[in-house]
């Protein structure tokens, strides 16, 4: 090779050096230059996604004002890819969602039927697949903003709520990943926790007595989904029961009446659950409950110390069964497998089962539901 064809190799090597240098450069965006968003809202208006975000803006960033470093932005679009496009117009700086720690799905929306944008958050690499998914009785948007106690953001809130070491009778979380999982299962049913405010007994940190009280977010309700969006709402005691059957429970308390006459509570310790296929037509759901009394113990006429009586376990026996059948039929009555019996079925009995069975399999299908309490 001659010196001049050596010089153009070597001009060549510089400039590709210099183009990926300033190509790294210009995509590497400083910490202050963007919008770190840690909980996201999804709401429908006029046929647009109505995208909005709870974003930490840095001190130094000139969009933070008197200190707060929280503010909700809402851009729209005919995608969610383009409302984020017009968020990062709104908020000037470039939107950034590694961080986020809950999407807000809105009413209108589960009841839209707007399949593509779940399925964006799924394949896209925008969020992380264990970015909690909760539904809103409300405006997703209005959750957001909500004024909570001691200077708490709502998405922090619900975060610290639903992934907290004490698993709370009548708490169902789910993640963007589960809420994959289980609508490909047999079945087509996905839960989601229902997010509602109520308000709390307290105002703001510094605020005066009488001046207006924060509000509390309170996910003891549940949204049950198919690929579709919204097909039913759980009330609280149906919500509980599908925790008893989805959940490994350690937190919690089961109400019932005394011997005496009295309200009385236990208190969960411990919960598991196994679900068998005994037949093409009968599951069995093995409840295993290990409670405590909440109430002082007794001494029985036979010297030893009790707290909850043979009679009392009986009742609160019947009422975890009761509840848990309640769910059932009420979920079958809008088609929707929430206790994913369909997939025990399939895996008991496999291709043979689906072909036979059809979609409305739940209509033959009963539940026999085994409670062991033990007493600590």
């Amino acid at each position: 090779m001659n010196r001049r064809a050596k010089k153009k190799w070597l001009l060549l090597v510089v400039v590709i050096a210099v183009v990926a240098l300033f190509d790294g450069l210009s995509s590497n965006i400083n910490l202050l230059d963007r919008a770190i968003v840690v909980g996201m809202g999804i709401d429908i208006e006029d046929g647009e996604i109505v995208l909005s975000t709870q974003v930490i803006i840095p001190r130094n960033s000139s969009s933070a004002s008197e200190g707060n470093d929280f503010v909700v932005y809402t851009a729209r679009g005919k995608t969610v890819q383009q409302a984020v496009e017009n968020l990062s117009y709104t908020v000037g700086l470039k939107a950034s969602f590694a961080h986020t720690n809950v999407i807000i799905l809105g009413d209108k929306f589960l009841k839209s039927g707007r399949t593509d944008v779940i399925e964006f958050l799924v394949t896209s690499d925008m969020v992380t697949d264990n970015t909690l998914l909760v539904a809103s009785a409300g405006d997703a948007k209005e959750l957001l903003a909500v004024q909570m106690p001691i200077n708490e953001v709502a998405s922090y809130h619900l975060t610290e709520i639903l992934q907290s070491n004490r698993k709370d009778a009548g708490q169902n979380p789910s993640s963007l990943k589960q809420y994959f999982e289980e609508i490909y299962m047999v079945g087509e049913t996905a839960c989601l926790p229902l997010v509602f405010l109520r308000e709390s007994e307290f105002g703001m940190l510094g605020q005066a007595a009488g001046d207006e009280k924060t509000k509390l977010l309170d996910v003891s309700h549940v949204v049950v989904t198919n690929k579709e969006g919204f097909l039913v709402r759980l009330g609280r005691r149906q919500s509980a029961a599908l925790s008893y059957t989805t959940q490994k429970l350690n937190a919690g308390t089961i109400a019932y009446k005394g011997d005496d006459g009295t309200e009385k509570e236990a208190v969960i310790l411990r919960t598991d659950c196994k679900k068998t296929a005994l037949t093409y037509s009968e599951v069995e759901i093995k409840i295993d409950f290990s409670v405590r009394p909440a109430q002082k113990y007794y001494v029985s006429a036979y010297g030893s110390a009790k707290g909850i009586s043979e009679e009392e376990k009986d009742q609160i026996r019947a009422d975890i069964i009761s509840s848990v059948a309640d769910c059932f039929e009420v979920c079958k009555y809008f088609e929707a497998d929430v206790f994913h019996v369909g997939e025990e079925l399939y895996r008991r009995f496999g291709e043979e089962w689906k072909m036979s069975a059809g979609k409305t399999y739940l209509d033959d299908v009963k539940l026999k539901i085994t409670v062991d309490l033990n007493v600590k």
